[in-house]
């Protein structure tokens, strides 16, 4: 079998014309690369090389394999520092899928910090609703998905966060002076909703009807970062994910508390039955440390 180490002491003395000069260049003794290069010859039923008073002189064979020779060694030192880079995380390729909203918000950051000292990793985005997020992880379309309100597939497995909310609006709101906003302050005032089909709508609305208080729905939205957007024009408070609000605090959206608390399910997906490499791990752990902030505590250490 031919060794990495027999091709690299062939190219040395064929670079540099002798043993001494090739035991030079590749730190070992000049016994050490005649044992290679005669091994080498061994190895491939061939005489390399002519010795002559204490000389080695090419043959047509060596001369004829040197190309071959060095593209060989170069792909396998190129093959070892890949694989060096996979396992420290330094190359690969992700398929990240996730809420269209949440691409606008928190993951750029995220990406763009993983990405950093990362110059042979690529990455590629993909954004929709969280029930077509779902599909894409079910079929192994990609690595990881972003989704919310989660109901389950036999093909996903999912990491479940709840995020904290908080209620949202411009600095010219009648709330804006409270430091905390409770639910009774809201009756009847104009608000930014999501839109009627979303889980996280239900959850408002359960919340307004069983205090007795009128949730008097302005406009309704698809994302929190339109809801971020509109609050800060004037049209009405809104309940925003913390991750949207954080995103706008500070163009001068007003963020305050809201009583009582209202979570926001947040769902990480990944296909189930496809292994996960050494790169996404990293990039898991990366995500869910930038998450933090959000995630409501007793769920976090639960």
């Amino acid at each position: 079998m031919i060794r990495l180490r027999q091709l690299e002491a062939f190219r040395a003395v064929m670079s540099t014309g002798g043993v001494t000069s090739a035991a030079r260049m590749l730190g070992i003794s000049q016994p050490a690369v005649s044992r290679l290069i005669a091994s080498l010859e061994e190895s491939m039923g061939l005489s390399l090389f002519d010795r002559r008073q204490g000389r080695l002189y090419p043959s047509y064979e060596a001369k004829f394999l040197l190309e071959e020779v060095d593209r060989a060694v170069s792909n396998l030192e190129h093959l070892s520092r890949l694989s060096e880079d996979i396992r420290n995380q330094k190359a690969g390729h992700l398929r990240l899928a996730c809420l269209s909203g949440f691409a606008t918000s928190l993951m750029p950051t995220v990406i763009a910090e993983f990405l950093k000292d990362r110059d042979d990793v690529t990455l590629s985005i993909q954004t929709r609703s969280g029930l077509r997020v779902r599909e894409w992880i079910a079929a192994q379309q990609y690595d990881i998905g972003v989704a919310d309100e989660f109901e389950g597939h036999t093909a996903v497995q999912n990491e479940p966060l709840d995020i904290r909310t908080l209620c949202v609006m411009s600095p010219q709101h009648p709330l804006a002076g409270q430091r905390v906003i409770q639910v009774g302050d809201l009756h009847n005032m104009p608000m930014i909703v999501q839109d009627r089909e979303n889980r996280f709508f239900h959850r408002v609305k359960s919340v307004f009807d069983k205090n007795g208080v009128t949730l008097n729905v302005k406009v309704e939205v698809r994302q929190f970062a339109t809801a971020c957007l509109l609050a800060m024009q004037g049209v009405g408070a809104a309940i925003v994910s913390s991750i949207d609000a954080a995103e706008y605090t500070n163009r001068g959206l007003i963020a305050r508390p809201f009583e009582p608390e209202i979570l926001f399910r947040l769902d990480i997906l990944y296909p189930k039955f496809h292994p996960r490499s050494l790169l996404l791990q990293d990039f898991i752990t990366h995500f869910k440390t930038r998450l933090e902030p959000f995630i409501h505590q007793a769920d976090y250490y639960r």
